[in-house]
Formats: C-alpha cells, structure tokens, sequence
C-alpha cells in the first residue's frame, strides 16, 4: 500500500536528515569534537564523482584570523556565520584531473559534509564561491590566494560547521506536484 511505503520512507534515518538539515546563519564558539570532524571529512571522501575521479580536497580552517580574511571577500549573508563557526571546510578540486565534472563531484562532497554534520549533531551553512568564468576578481580568486590554493584547482565551497546560535530557521518546500513531470518536460 502506498501510504504505508510513505511511512516506511519516512522514517529512514537518511532521508530524515536531508529532510531536516537547514543551512544557518550563525553559530556558537563551541569546538567541534576530533572525531565528528573526522566523520564529516570522511563523508565528503566517500561522495560520488565522475568515473571514480575523486578530484576534491578539503582544506580545514580553525584559525580566526584567516577566518577573518575569508569574511572579508565572501559577499554573502552568512558572512558573522564564516567568522562565529569552531572551523569551517573549504571544498577544492581539481579541474585537470576531471575537467567535465569538477563542479558536480565537488558539490557532491559538500553536501555529503552538510548532511554528515547535521547526522552527528552539528549544523552548517553552504558558501558557494566557485565562478564560472574564473575571473581574477571573483571571491573564488580571492579565497584561492589567501589559502593559497593552486591555479589548476577550483574553489567550490566554504561550509562553516558548529552548533547553531538560536534557532534553527523553519524552512518549507516546493510541493512534488510543481516539480515533478512525466516522460516530458510541463507533462502533469
């Protein structure tokens, strides 16, 4: 029965967390624990990517000043949330080793990371810095010479990652039914 299958699929403990992780703006000053960070890391290792490529790297930041430098070029509303988090990860590829799906794969380990934080306890938000024409002046530029990130390696994402200041915002979904077609595109 359908309604029984929904159920069912409801409380898969996977699809219950990419249900309910929420990106936030604002995080406590509480360290995240060695082994949480190494569960997180270790998600983001085991992320799908084209023919097994695995092109990312995942540079680890605790320190506030380079915190403080990151805030500074990242035009975003969860700049106070880059600056307040314990650490944050930096989301890198390599754009010679997959030059067809390097934004994908590294998305890919993002989201895994977001989920597997929240899945330990934790929250995040996502930064997207990566830019699609590589322009000297972008904040993926400016992210790239402050972790000194080199130039055949492209910037995907910060996630800051910590526990939540305040509330964790309520955030509603598009319905299945103004999403989903059948066999063709606008086909109810």
């Amino acid at each position: 029965m359908v309604l029984e299958r929904k159920n069912e699929i409801m409380t898969n403990d996977v699809l219950e967390t990419i249900m309910n992780r929420r990106s936030v703006l604002r995080f406590e000053s509480t360290p995240v624990e060695d082994d949480k960070l190494e569960a997180i890391l270790e998600s983001g290792r085991w992320a799908p990517s084209w023919i097994n490529k695995q092109p990312w790297n995942f540079i680890v930041i605790k320190d506030m000043k380079t915190k403080n430098m990151l805030s500074e070029v990242v035009p975003t509303t969860f700049v106070q949330g880059l600056k307040e988090a314990p650490l944050c990860i930096v989301v890198a590829v390599n754009a010679m080793e997959d030059p067809y799906h390097y934004v994908e794969d590294g998305a890919a380990a993002a989201q895994n990371m977001a989920l597997a934080a929240y899945s330990v306890g934790l929250n995040s938000s996502w930064i997207g810095v990566y830019d699609r024409k590589d322009d000297k002046k972008s904040a993926e530029a400016a992210v790239r010479k402050i972790l000194e990130v080199p130039k055949d390696v492209r910037v995907i994402a910060i996630i800051p990652i910590g526990k939540v200041k305040g509330e964790v915002p309520k955030k509603d979904r598009k319905s299945l039914r103004q999403l989903v077609y059948q066999e063709k595109f606008g086909n109810r």
